[in-house]
């Protein structure tokens, strides 16, 4: 988690956020204590995180591709998120007057409030909070009263004077000076819209193990069937397939082609089709895979 921010008045609203992601593999307990110190602020730098990963064991990866806000017509959403085990997710939406907060675990909406007058919300590690609200306290009593491109460059300035190993260099920032009034709506079609997400993610996620099973049984060597009435009759350790994919079609007797007997054996060598006890090339339209 890093920090997005979000301001909304009746002037407008404003979300920013900047675009780190890391993601950490190792054990359980030592990544909890990295993240202890990498939130609180005692890593200082992405050198002092990799040192303090390396020391725990940790492997950690940084890319700077994620994208927290987004605008849906003249609605800004801001998202944090944390994957692991569960998915957790944490969303604002603003508007002109009005602000929906909306926590999410997996696809359940565990907590949702809405705000309505002005106010500044900030999602991210206690380290990055703390700097923004800092700098951020100067000038809020005085947001109301701007206009709203001010807002933003006074909170686009504020996202630039934090640092830290959580922080990209990139920042995004979005404005409208818009009210929409059917709120809820769009919220209710954005969660929509996550729920197909995910599912689409778990379904390739399930079709991606298969394709990999399906991989892994691809024979390469031994025997496999027998031809009988011109064709492959497999054996009983051996199934065929028309492609590599996560539901192909199944076949025990396929055509084959090539210099072959009633009885003769064929075998797979180094991922060849031949007959055994003779070098006579075969060749299949077929997959032919362990059972």
């Amino acid at each position: 988690m890093s920090i997005v921010i979000g301001y909304y008045g009746n002037n407008g609203a404003v979300v920013a956020g900047d675009r780190r992601n890391i993601m950490f593999r190792g054990n359980p307990e030592k990544r909890a204590e990295l993240e202890k110190d990498l939130y609180c602020g005692k890593i200082k730098n992405e050198e002092e995180l990799k040192n303090r990963a390396e020391e725990l064991g940790v492997k950690i990866f940084i890319e700077d591709e994620r994208t927290k806000v987004k605008k849906i017509g003249d609605v800004l959403v801001g998202e944090v998120k944390s994957i692991g085990a569960d998915s957790k997710r944490r969303k604002m939406y603003l508007t002109k007057g009005n602000c929906a907060i909306v926590d999410i675990l997996n696809d359940t909406i565990t907590n949702k409030s809405i705000k309505n007058g002005s106010s500044i919300i900030i999602f991210g590690n206690k380290y990055l909070k703390d700097i923004v609200q800092k700098e951020l306290k100067k000038y809020m009593n005085n947001f109301g009263k701007m206009d709203i491109l001010d807002v933003k460059n006074t909170i686009e300035n504020a996202l630039k004077k934090c640092d830290g190993p959580t922080l990209s260099p990139e920042l995004d920032i979005l404005h409208t000076n818009k009210k929409v009034f059917n709120l809820e709506e769009i919220i209710e079609k954005d969660l929509n819209d996550l729920k197909e997400y995910r599912n689409d993610l778990k379904q390739k996620m399930i079709d991606f193990k298969k394709v990999m099973i399906i991989a892994d049984k691809i024979e390469n060597n031994g025997e496999v069937g027998i031809i009988k009435n011109g064709k492959l009759v497999l054996d009983d350790n051996h199934i065929a397939i028309d492609k590599v994919c996560p539901n192909p079609k199944l076949f025990n007797e396929i055509e084959i082609e090539g210099d072959v007997e009633d009885g003769d054996v064929v075998l797979i060598e180094d991922g060849s089709l031949k007959i055994k006890g003779k070098d006579i090339p075969l060749a299949i339209n077929h997959i032919i895979c362990k059972k």
